[in-house]
């Protein structure tokens, strides 16, 4: 009987024991395992190493680091950082050579598992796409110093992260018993996972809809005061989030990373990840003054949780790491996600409906006084992301997907709130973008973004989609701000409008660039013209800006100038300049009422 009860005993626990062990992968399961430390951190140099299962033998396995990293359409080269790469399988060292800038190719021997290893240097400037490792921090984001094999990208991977005891880690990695180790499904999952390890990191944390939402700073630099504290920060973020998810009718995690570098120096930037964000900012001192851009910056990238990291253009499926990938959707992209990001703090009543409408009639001023805005279209824009350096040397023939789409997502949705008597709205087509096409594992084309559009227009399209996003047409601002019940004022500038910019050489003003068409192009003005003189007024350690605001549109000025030696005489008929402003009606129809309370998700008489 005892030994009868032994065995009914082993055949009862046997299903308990097999799936514990289905919810653990072994070693063998995962397709590569990698480890990071912190190699000198005064040298800011970081170990790499990654060892790949070879269970078919292949001869040789091509080691790949990306050029470029998803939320940044510019090819970054990381292989620069990379140095005394070896390859072994054991205590076996492998053959390799470099076949591109950034592809090793190892010759594996025929063995079973092959192991890389490198130094990897990461002491530049931090920003929230790259890496540093230094004395109180290990920061990295994998894109740029995590090799990958064609043959373990898809399938499992395991990151073993080495620090010192104490220190706390911010990731949206999978954790495991282990601290230091962490696992993703995939070689992308594991590179969308920005990951900071620090001992002086602060954290907060909120709950919304079930999500626990972690908030983490590398240390307490700026915080504290009466704008930029805990009980502020958490307040917004925890209203922002929960205005999102009821956007998109989805909570698509159970866990989300803000992760935060204050720096003392004045700096903005952001980056995208599934189901965390890296954001850095600064400076330090002035985060309270600086509030509307943290909570903004904020807002864009969590949105980014569905548009692009979930809701995609085709070209991004799969990304292709080695090269540019063009798309002409980047306006969407980015741009909508700068629309929803900021229309999020209206309607999470972290900004006021004036102070967003204010900001809507600033992004107006702004692409007026855009030259590019004539000659790029918005497609060609999102196209040419990885011409362009987001801007760099060509001020006068380009312009950024992001500011100009913000506001044709603005137009779009308007335009389709007036077309359904408020019964659709851009809204729609970011929920329907999800739920088909996202959740399907679908990218979308511009052929499935306009034909989206159309479904709830309820009719074609055509003529917006040619004349201001395939086109250079100038927008519709004041017809469509009617819809809301808004009026689009245009006031002239103090300042009048010459079409140049200009630095300082030797104590005078000397023209770095021109804009076509401009007072300043009409005479013939060129970069490098020294400005010697306004009206006779000697120009010698005199601000240009204030000389200028003597003047007024439509005065005649005479400029003298210094030109390969010689002076020059000419005469600048200045222009207006001007600064656009939103107003409500007195008087809205009760369609314009209902459009612009939907819209802003407040009532009409709210400030």
């Amino acid at each position: 009987m005892k030994l009868l009860s032994l065995i009914l005993s082993l055949i009862i626990a046997m299903p308990n024991a097999s799936k514990a062990s289905s919810n653990k992968k072994t070693t063998s399961e995962f397709a590569a395992d990698y480890r990071i430390e912190s190699l000198e951190p005064n040298l800011h140099m970081y170990l790499i190493t990654v060892t790949v299962q070879n269970p078919d033998s292949k001869p040789t396995i091509d080691f790949i680091l990306p050029a470029w990293r998803p939320g940044r359409y510019q090819i970054q080269n990381y292989a620069a950082n990379v140095q005394e790469f070896k390859a072994m399988s054991g205590k076996t060292s492998l053959a390799f050579e470099k076949i591109d800038k950034q592809t090793w190719r190892v010759s594996t021997e025929g063995k079973s598992e092959v192991t890389v290893q490198y130094k990897y240097f990461a002491g530049g400037q931090i920003d929230a796409g790259n890496s540093y490792v230094g004395r109180d921090e290990i920061y990295f984001n994998g894109s740029n110093l995590f090799v990958y094999t064609d043959e373990t990208r898809f399938k499992p991977v395991r990151l073993y992260i080495d620090y010192p005891a104490g220190w706390k880690v911010a990731t949206q990695l999978e954790p495991t018993d282990n601290p230091h180790v962490f696992t993703a499904e995939t070689y992308d999952d594991l590179i969308d996972a920005p990951t900071l390890v620090s001992p002086t990191m602060v954290t907060y944390q909120v709950k919304v809809k079930g999500a626990t939402i972690y908030i983490c700073f590398k240390d307490n630099a700026g915080l504290g005061g009466y704008k930029f504290n805990e009980e502020t920060i958490k307040k917004d973020i925890a209203a922002v989030v929960e205005a999102q998810f009821t956007l998109m009718q989805d909570v698509p995690f159970k866990t989300y990373y803000f992760i935060y570098h204050i720096l003392p120096i004045s700096f903005a930037h952001g980056v995208e990840h599934k189901n965390s964000t890296s954001i850095v900012l600064g400076p330090a001192d002035k985060m309270n003054e600086n509030y509307g851009r943290f909570i903004s910056i904020t807002s864009h990238e969590f949105f980014h949780v569905w548009n692009i990291k979930r809701i995609k253009p085709k070209e991004f499926m799969p990304y292709d790491y080695t090269k540019e990938v063009y798309t002409p959707m980047l306006y969407v992209s980015e741009g909508f996600t700068s629309y929803y990001g900021d229309l999020s703090l209206v309607r999470a009543k972290v900004w006021t409906p004036k102070s967003y409408i204010d900001d809507i009639a600033d992004g107006i001023t702004n692409l007026q006084k855009t030259y590019g805005r004539k000659v790029q279209s918005l497609a060609l824009s999102s196209f040419d992301a990885w011409l362009s350096g987001y801007g760099a040397g060509r001020a006068n023939s380009t312009i950024s997907f992001y500011s100009k789409g913000e506001l044709i997502g603005m137009l779009l949705d308007l335009e389709l709130r007036h077309r359904t008597k408020n019964k659709h709205s851009l809204d729609d087509v970011m929920r329907f973008l999800n739920e088909e096409f996202a959740k399907k594992n679908r990218g979308f084309s511009a052929k499935d973004f306009q034909e989206v559009v159309e479904r709830f227009a309820g009719g074609s399209m055509q003529p917006f989609f040619d004349n201001y996003i395939n086109g250079t047409e100038e927008l519709p601002f004041e017809t469509t701000l009617e819809y809301a019940g808004l009026d689009l004022q245009k006031t002239l500038s103090p300042q009048p409008y010459t079409g140049i910019t200009s630095g300082v050489e030797n104590d005078f003003p000397v023209v770095k660039s021109v804009v076509p068409e401009s007072p300043g192009a009409k005479i013939g003005l060129d970069n490098g013209d020294m400005l010697i003189a306004l009206n006779g007024n000697f120009l010698m350690k005199q601000s240009l800006s204030a000389m200028l605001s003597r003047f007024k549109a439509n005065d005649s000025v005479k400029v003298t100038i210094q030109r390969d030696g010689k002076l020059h005489e000419k005469t600048m008929r200045l222009e207006g300049n001007y600064i656009y402003s939103i107003s409500k009606k007195k008087n809205p129809t009760r369609l314009q009422r209902e459009i612009f309370e939907s819209w802003l998700a407040c009532k009409w008489n709210d400030e």
